[in-house]
């Protein structure tokens, strides 16, 4: 059996609904470009879907393993507690696992954005865009 995977993109939410369409508009976009992966997004607060609605919207897609991304610069209280708890991971393991139709489906937890240099060069392209 090939793996099927998921990918539960992960933004902060905001009261504000353009930032919330910033993490829709990234997730959009890899879903474009990968269509072969099932793309869903939750938020932590302030906004809907919650990371656990989203996660459990994931039933019925047949994924066998999904990918929780943060779509966050750095670590913090959410990425080190809150998401973890949502996603009812192991503390020792970063990784946790659901059941969907009676198959168990595995959940492993990206890292945040952090320092890369493709994130060095949007923002060397944004500084390049006002100059």
């Amino acid at each position: 059996m090939s793996e099927k995977i998921g990918i539960l993109a992960i933004g902060h939410g905001s009261k504000l609904p353009f930032n919330n369409q910033v993490v829709t508009e990234i997730a959009n976009m890899i879903s474009e470009k990968h269509p072969e992966y099932i793309i869903k997004i939750g938020f932590v607060e302030h906004s809907e879907p919650t990371v656990e609605e989203a996660l459990h919207s994931f039933a019925g897609t047949g994924v066998t393993k999904i990918a929780a991304t943060p779509i966050f610069m750095a670590s913090g209280v959410h990425l080190t507690e809150d998401i973890p708890g949502f996603l009812k991971l192991d503390p020792e393991t970063n990784e946790g696992e659901i059941e969907f139709d009676g198959q168990k489906v595995k959940i492993v937890y990206a890292k945040p954005l952090g320092s890369d240099k493709l994130i060095a060069e949007l923002i060397f392209k944004r500084a390049q865009e006002v100059i």
